[in-house]
């Protein structure tokens, strides 16, 4: 890490967070600084760090976040009123050996991705920015939303018994995953559709970024609205919190496209993710 770089202390995590309240669509803004002000590393194999530019980072909101788990390091930035070249100065001061994540970062800001790229030494026609569609529920839409549940299904909270089993269907499982799916469960509001006998046929979690994350319902359950039903769950408990109900979806998954417009979510925009192995 460049010795020109401030850490920002956990007791100030908090202050950086309030920086971003307003704007509640951001990714990673308020919500994504406010899950790891409330989480709590599991190990010592897993670390948290913040990083800014300078003593003034409370007026302009520079940062850098690295969540290390095991061999892999989730890598968060953004900054309020701070310029282009500030963040190019974090993210260039990166200095990780093991594979790590650039995480939904906005469309401005895949220029210093790519800046990064090449400081690595590495080609730009080998990087690839992976897209998602932010989708965005207004509350007007929750609102509208009438009651309609079977008598066969109840819908509730996870719980960290589940982890292994979200785990075990998430399609990017990894051997990090199961951690990272814990602290999910730990720190955010989830939602599972349970039988009768308490078991979940469908479950839907809330990403570190804010936005809803890990949707799936069990193969001989679907075309049964039972996702629709996780999603409606959270979006009235997230909209409790005082949060916006936000969802990420890849550019080409036209299934979950149709449900969350379905469900009246509308697209608002893109952000990216990078993987430097």
């Amino acid at each position: 890490m460049c010795s020109k770089l401030m850490e920002v202390a956990c007791n100030q995590w908090p202050t950086l967070r309030d920086l971003f309240a307003g704007d509640r669509k951001n990714l990673t803004g308020f919500d994504l600084i406010d899950y790891f002000v409330n989480y709590q590393p599991k190990s010592s194999n897993e670390s948290i760090k913040i990083y800014t530019t300078d003593k003034n980072w409370f007026t302009h909101g520079n940062y850098m976040l690295i969540h290390t788990v095991l061999s892999k390091s989730f890598v968060y930035f953004d900054t309020v009123k701070g310029s282009l070249e500030d963040l190019k100065t974090l993210l260039c001061s990166l200095n990780l050996k093991e594979c790590h994540l650039i995480c939904g970062y906005k469309e401005r800001y895949k220029p210093l991705v790519e800046q990064y790229w090449q400081s690595l030494g590495r080609d730009l026609s080998e990087l690839d920015h992976q897209g998602t569609i932010v989708y965005h529920l207004p509350s007007s839409e929750i609102q509208d939303w009438k009651a309609s549940i079977s008598s066969s299904v109840v819908v509730g909270y996870l719980s960290s018994k589940h982890a292994s089993l979200v785990d075990q269907h998430w399609a990017y499982r990894s051997p990090d995953s199961l951690p990272l799916i814990r602290g999910l469960l730990k720190t955010n509001v989830s939602a599972g559709v349970f039988d009768g006998q308490g078991k979940p046929l469908a479950w839907c979690l809330r990403s570190p970024h804010g936005s809803l994350s890990h949707l799936h319902v069990l193969a001989a359950h679907r075309r049964q609205g039972l996702g629709s039903l996780a999603v409606r769950f959270m979006a009235k408990e997230i909209v409790a919190t005082g949060s916006e109900v936000l969802a990420t979806v890849v550019f080409d998954n036209e299934n979950s496209r149709r449900m969350f417009e379905k469900l009246g979510f509308k697209p608002i925009n893109n952000i990216y993710w990078a993987v430097i192995a």
